[in-house]
């Protein structure tokens, strides 16, 4: 007797679930488009997250026992002096990212802005060519590009008869800021479709009325056609900085981080301490604190941007 009412209490139990399982799908029918994105998101992306959390707590070499050390990874991270200098590289990079990616794709959009429709189609393509690349590839051209013996870029100078011959990614001076042209070349013409894609939905009728009214091509641009971009901008700003924060590829193939952590990017060290020093709490650490600047920036950027678009009152 006790048996057959367990059992049948089990069924009532996995009745019940599937019951309330079916109600919450009638009432919530979107989650089940979410499903499979979850079944992918959740196990490979979310939980390991979540074990780096727990392990920057820990020091473990990659074998053998773990041992807690609750706070001093993140004490050591904090008064690490490469990290420091990684961290500010990073903020280089994505304000130069800015600068130029944002820029030149502006001004590259509205010169083909005003072309003929297959003429826009044709620049785009080609705009978006090198983004179709895979980034090692691209860091190796450019690494054979600047070559101080035999690349590309020293033979035109010499050519040109500049008297000059830098060592473009074993300079300290210069290493970063080579790295930040490739990243430039690959990805602007990403922005120049975003850009082009924010000028086709601004209403050509006030652009019309304020040339009626004596605007001319700067006013139009500067009163109109720049604070319609705002959004543009603002989505292009948060990819941007994002982006930057993640560099590593151009970074690892044409430096490694050198000379003398001259070029060092937030990623490139937790690499380093991770599969070099077999230092992986240390890692995890920087890892962590690299999550927390990237979301609290992206939070920011999120918010100027809900209220540029009125959602939030100032």
């Amino acid at each position: 007797m006790s048996t057959e009412k367990s059992r049948s209490d089990v069924r009532v139990t996995v009745s019940s679930a599937l019951d309330a399982t079916r109600d919450f799908i009638e009432d919530h029918p979107h989650w089940l488009f979410l499903l499979p994105a979850l079944l992918i998101y959740l196990p490979f992306l979310v939980i390991p997250a979540l074990g780096v959390f727990g392990l920057s707590t820990f020091q473990w070499s990659g074998l053998g026992d773990m041992s807690f050390t609750g706070t001093e990874n993140f004490i050591g991270a904090l008064t690490d002096s490469v990290v420091r200098t990684s961290l500010w590289h990073n903020v280089e990079i994505a304000f130069w990212s800015l600068i130029l990616q944002a820029g030149i794709g502006l001004a590259l959009a509205l010169a083909i802005y005003r072309l003929s429709d297959r003429l826009r189609q044709f620049f785009q393509v080609v705009y978006l060519l090198p983004m179709t690349l895979m980034a090692v590839a691209v860091s190796m051209i450019w690494g054979y590009m600047y070559n101080p013996s035999y690349g590309v870029l020293n033979t035109v100078i010499e050519e040109i008869g500049i008297n000059w011959n830098p060592l473009w990614l074993g300079s300290k001076s210069l290493a970063l800021y080579a790295i930040i042209i490739v990243a430039t070349w690959q990805w602007t013409g990403f922005r120049v479709v975003l850009w082009l894609a924010g000028l086709d939905s601004i209403d050509k009728s006030l652009l019309e009325a304020a040339r009626m009214d004596g605007a001319g091509p700067l006013q139009r641009f500067r009163y109109i056609t720049l604070p319609l971009l705002k959004p543009v901008a603002i989505f292009i700003t948060i990819y941007t900085v994002i982006g930057s924060f993640n560099s590593f590829v151009y970074v690892w193939v044409m430096t490694s981080g050198g000379p003398g952590h001259a070029s060092e990017v937030m990623v490139t060290w937790i690499y380093k301490n991770a599969f070099l020093q077999s230092n992986f709490g240390q890692a995890a650490a920087i890892s962590v604190l690299l999550f927390v600047i990237v979301l609290v920036l992206s939070l920011v950027n999120m918010r100027l941007g809900d209220r540029e678009a009125g959602g939030v009152n100032p």
